[in-house]
């Protein structure tokens, strides 16, 4: 007779079956909240990397060792001809010419160069006025003559 000894339970279940219900369902949920835990809990790519990025201080260039590197010698300096038109002092450091379009890289008063296009001004009421291959005009008005002639050096 092992099969009436196995159908008794060891509590009396028979009149509340609500109470195997009851503890089925919180079992379930505790399996349910273990397992949410450990996927939250999970290990990432790795800790978290905090944001270091630093903004970039503006670049000095150095025009005279960036006509060594290229091609002029140690005495020559970047522009053949430097004029002076009122205060300002104007040196040519390259060239751009693109028929009667181009730009030209222009240090004025010892500062960085800068781009300038024709027809932009580039300081003391001097506009750009043309370019070509080796040369740059300034003048007070784009339909006058140049009034000033920066030049490149000549190539070693």
């Amino acid at each position: 007779m092992i099969i009436p000894a196995m159908q008794r339970l060891p509590f009396p279940s028979g009149t509340n079956p609500w109470l195997i219900r009851l503890l089925s369902f919180l079992l379930a949920g505790l399996a349910a909240g273990s397992a949410l835990y450990w996927v939250l809990k999970w290990p990432t790519s790795g800790p978290p990397v905090r944001d270091m990025t630093v903004a970039p201080a503006a670049a000095v260039v150095d025009t005279d060792k960036l006509a060594q590197l290229l091609g002029a010698s140690q005495g020559q300096a970047v522009a053949s001809e430097a004029a002076d038109v009122g205060e300002a002092n104007f040196k040519l450091v390259g060239v751009i010419a693109q028929g009667s379009k181009g730009s030209a890289l222009i240090a004025v008063d010892g500062k960085p160069p800068k781009p300038f296009r024709v027809g932009s001004e580039v300081g003391n009421g001097l506009l750009l006025r043309a370019v070509s291959s080796r040369t740059a005009q300034l003048s007070t008005a784009l339909n006058t003559p140049a009034s000033v002639t920066l030049e490149l050096p000549k190539l070693p």
